[in-house]
């Protein structure tokens, strides 16, 4: 499904033709969780020849504010110590659907990237894990398949092969007595003496001046992360890795990553709902295939992903970002809308790849943005990503800049392998369900009875109307769509075309019902 741009107009206009798209009834098998169906959507936006000076000659924003956080794109695996500790992570709002939708799903199929021939950038071993990134790329993998957002991991910020230890909040997270912010802060309190302890011992380990002194059995497993000499041989000349353990010791570099286990899962059933779709735009754009499994590492499919800095929707684009590409207003943000968002970030990708001529460096420039790739390029005099990891020193490449392919690369072998590595997954069944372009504003009330009253479904369908629209029931303005059930959808039509009037809408609803 193609999105098309209308350079003409100020403000976006959508086709003339509607659509037929696909949505997704959700169903809690397998998991602990509610599970539900939302909307796969369809938008417009204006070409990108328009939109680009928008953006900045990189074709991707920079990021502002703090250097470590790029405004695009805000992948919550990257976060910093406050995932561990912000009750709002510990306590996400459930989807919700009337009960008989919540039986619904279909066996997951590992993915098929062959016949790709053709692609912009790709072969058979186009997304290999490269020699260099192995070991960033093994970190990952067990964030997002061994450790859940109940567990994390204490490791290197530089060094992600050096993991310290695991951190286990499950006992926390069991006690139901506490309430989420009583959680919250016992999680900190956990973290935090984890830390001071881990901290406390790096730097008693950096002052033994012999093999003697060795004499607890964790002293000798800290001190192979730092080398791979025997300790007879290590104090003949302790020097060099005894600063070394003395540098690592420093509060910024102990490092902690909350896991993802239990998010991919859930990201693997929510991927199920769009994918089929979000393959065929990328397909359109004549791009890799492959591209499409980038939201596991933004926002594990969650349509209700909200960054702290802003970004929204399960590409993390920030409203700056994506106003050129789509409606974003107070009644209206068509980033929360899968497919919509699909189309503008195949567009932005394929921008980043066209000036920096690799998927390694379009991919991190994603959350970097392309021409702070450039400079980095200029810099360390290669196009090397692994080169530019390791030699480019900015503020601005940090921690997360420079794993973010590596977590790409990370997720995609995971879904790869998801049930050997994550159980009998499964996917959100699709609904086939009709996209109708407003061509005059709406009252969400007419949305909902489409739905026979149903809010909660007509919610999932249609994620990108704001939640100010729809408790203050203000109309939804024209330049946008709903998506309504098939059954219903040539009614609707008739209504919009000024055929009938909304007394006849509502009696010939009554009579037209969905098929169950």
């Amino acid at each position: 499904m193609k999105r098309s741009f209308d350079k003409q107009s100020s403000t976006q206009q959508r086709p003339n033709k509607s659509t037929s798209v696909f949505f997704s009834f959700a169903g809690a098998v397998g998991f602990a969780l509610a599970l539900t169906f939302a909307a796969a959507l369809n938008s417009s936006s204006r070409a990108y020849s328009e939109a680009a000076p928008k953006f900045g000659a990189d074709g991707g924003p920079e990021s502002e504010g703090d250097p470590d956080i790029a405004p695009f794109g805000m992948p919550s695996v990257l976060r910093e110590d406050d995932s561990a500790t912000d009750p709002g992570d510990l306590d996400e709002p459930a989807e919700i659907l009337p009960e008989r939708y919540l039986i619904r799903s279909v066996p997951w199929r590992a993915p098929d990237f062959r016949k790709q021939d053709g692609a912009l950038g790709w072969s058979p071993s186009a997304f290999s894990v490269p020699p260099e990134l192995k070991d960033r790329v093994a970190f990952w993998k067990l964030i997002y398949a061994k450790y859940t957002t109940d567990q994390g991991v204490l490791h290197d910020i530089d060094d992600v092969t050096v993991v310290y230890e695991s951190v286990d909040f499950t006992s926390i997270m069991r006690d139901s007595t506490l309430s989420a912010k009583a959680k919250s802060r016992a999680r900190t309190r956990h973290l935090d003496a984890t830390r001071t302890r881990l901290q406390k011992r790096l730097e008693a380990l950096s002052e033994i001046k012999s093999e003697s002194d060795l004499k607890d059995p964790r002293d000798r497993e800290l001190l192979g992360l730092f080398t791979k000499l025997p300790p007879a041989q290590l104090f003949a000349n302790p020097k060099a890795v005894k600063e070394k353990i003395a540098r690592a010791a420093k509060k910024k570099r102990i490092r902690f990553q909350l896991g993802q286990r239990d998010k991919i899962i859930l990201g693997v059933y929510y991927s199920g709902r769009y994918m089929r779709q979000m393959e065929k735009i990328f397909r359109s754009e004549n791009l890799p295939i492959e591209l499409t499994r980038l939201p596991f590492v933004e926002s594990s499919f969650n349509i209700k992903a909200r960054s702290r800095v802003g970004a929204s929707g399960i590409w993390q684009f920030m409203p700056r970002t994506a106003r050129p590409w789509m409606m974003v207003s107070r009644d209206v943000d068509e980033r929360n809308d899968p497919l919509t968002a699909t189309s503008a970030a195949a567009r932005l990708m394929k921008s980043n790849f066209d000036r920096l001529g690799s998927w390694p460096l379009a991919l991190t420039a994603y959350n970097h943005g392309a021409s702070g790739l450039v400079r980095a390029i200029k810099k360390t005099g290669s196009r090397d990503l692994a080169v530019i990891i390791e030699k480019y020193e900015s503020r601005r490449f940090g921690f997360a800049s420079s794993n973010f392919y590596a977590c790409f690369l990370a997720a995609l072998e995971v879904e790869k392998e998801a049930r050997e590595l994550l159980g009998d997954v499964k996917w959100s069944l699709e609904f086939d369900g009709i996209e109708i372009d407003l061509k005059k504003p709406l009252p969400w009330r007419l949305v909902v009875d489409f739905y026979d009253g149903e809010a909660p479904l007509a919610e999932l369908q249609n994620p990108h109307i704001t939640d100010k629209t729809k408790k203050k029931n203000r109309e939804i303005p024209k330049g946008t769509f709903i998506r309504v059930p098939a059954t219903r959808a040539e009614v609707i039509r008739q209504y919009f075309a000024g055929d009938i009037k909304e007394e006849e809408l509502r009696r010939k609803l009554a009579i037209v019902t969905p098929e169950e």
